[in-house]
This record gives structure tokens, sequence and C-alpha cells, in this order.
């Protein structure tokens, strides 16, 4: 694991760990990564805590992430599972959870139930990354057509409300409901409503039957560069949901 050297603890702990972190692009409309989600700054500041590290963060589209996640250059969050990378990645006990959505326009809603719904359909997903595996075992089987984008929240659905796309994929966190989301979505788009020039009324929409419910969020490093570091992770997880529990 890449490391530096760092300033000892004033309280006598050695110098913290430096340990890479590799993220997938967060991007806004014009192409900047965007600051760390609160959530997630949270959760980083508590393992730094813990485990006496420093993460150095760096953020790549989520390909290149990934190759550098199995070239072992880092530690990498938020990958999901697939039997390829377990094969290759070791990873933690999910940190967090996360719910997978269809986001539509409110004037072209259409009932889902599973993926035979979305035949003949184009949606909208960041490029590079991987879903569900019923998600993937669809799109190979070209059940649908997959519109690939940036990590961009605002420019892709802009490309919805534009038509581009019937629907898109979105994650959010576990525990909130669609007319949540849709509150939220109301709220970040505003600002771009203006030039898109809708029919009075369209909105987005977020469709109720989820595509993925509960999918964890977890850490992962090469088999071959984990030196306990995804034990100690472990250990922190699980003290951090106890006294959560008190």
């Amino acid at each position: 694991m890449p490391a530096r050297m760092a300033v000892a603890d004033p309280a006598g702990r050695p110098p913290p760990q430096t340990v890479t972190l590799l993220l997938g692009d967060t991007l806004d409309l014009a192409g900047r990564q965007q600051p760390l989600k609160p959530w997630r700054r949270k959760l980083f500041s508590y393992l730094e805590q813990e485990l006496n590290i420093s993460f150095e963060i760096k953020a790549y589209p989520w390909p290149r992430a990934e190759r550098h996640a199995r070239d072992g250059d880092g530690l990498i969050f938020a990958l999901p599972k697939s039997a390829d990378r377990l094969r290759e990645l070791r990873y933690s006990d999910a940190a967090s959870s996360n719910t997978l959505w269809l986001v539509t326009r409110s004037d072209a809603t259409f009932p889902f139930r599973s993926m035979a719904d979305l035949r003949g359909k184009t949606v909208g997903a960041v490029r590079g990354y991987s879903y569900s595996d019923e998600f993937e075992i669809a799109r190979n089987n070209k059940l649908f057509k997959v519109d690939e984008d940036i990590a961009s929240r605002a420019t892709r659905l802009q490309r919805l409300l534009l038509k581009r796309v019937d629907a898109l994929l979105l994650y959010q966190p576990s525990g909130e409901s669609p007319a949540d989301i849709e509150a939220a979505l109301a709220q970040f788009i505003q600002p771009y409503l203006k030039e898109l020039a809708l029919p009075p009324g369209v909105r987005l929409a977020v469709l109720p039957k989820p595509v993925q419910v509960e999918n964890g969020m977890h850490f992962a490093i090469a088999r071959s560069r984990d030196d306990g570091l995804i034990d100690r992770i472990n250990t922190a997880l699980a003290r951090q949901r106890r006294l959560a529990q008190r």
C-alpha cells in the first residue's frame, strides 16, 4: 500500500499511514470534480481517526479507478461486487447502503416490475459503471439500449428531460422514498430548467419499484496487497454500528 511519512500525533501515536483511496468521478455540469458528500466525508474521517491513517483521495472515471484497484494501487470505495471482481479484490463489510431507482419524465412514466418492462427502451447509465447482476445480464442480452454518459448528475438529468433517454438509473441512500428523491431532484434541477423550455407541469418522476434494494457500499483492495487493512476496516465499522445502537 503506498505510504508516506507524516507528523506524529501529539498524544504519542505513531504517524498515520497514508492510504490511497480510489473513487469514481462525480462531476458537475462543467466537468469539475464535486466535493465529497457529507456522509462520505464523515465516514472517511471516522476511519482515519480509528485506524490512524490518512486518506489520499484520487478520483477517476470508474473503469480507470477499477483498473488501479486491481493493479494494487490503492483502496477503492463503492465499486459494486461481481463474481469477476471478487476473484481479484477483497471486499470489506458494507459501510453503508443505497438503492437503485429509475427516473423518468413525469409525462413518460411506465409500469416497472422487472427488467422485461425495459424492453426496447433507452436507459441512461454512468459510463464504465456496472449495476446489479440482473441489469447487466439484461444489458448483455440487448433487452434494452444503454446510453452511457459521464458521472455528472446534472448532465444525465438534462438528457432525460430532453428525451435523449427514456429513463436513467440513479443510486440514492437507502431509506429515501420516491417522494423524497423527487423533491431533492426538483430542487437540484431547478437552475437548469429555464434553458430546457419544458412543457408546463413536466418534472422528474421516480418509478415506485426500485431496480435494486439495499445495495451495500464497500471498500475493496487487491487481494495481493491486503496487509490486514480490510480486517481493520471491518472492526472499525462494527464498532461504529455498536455506537450507533446505544
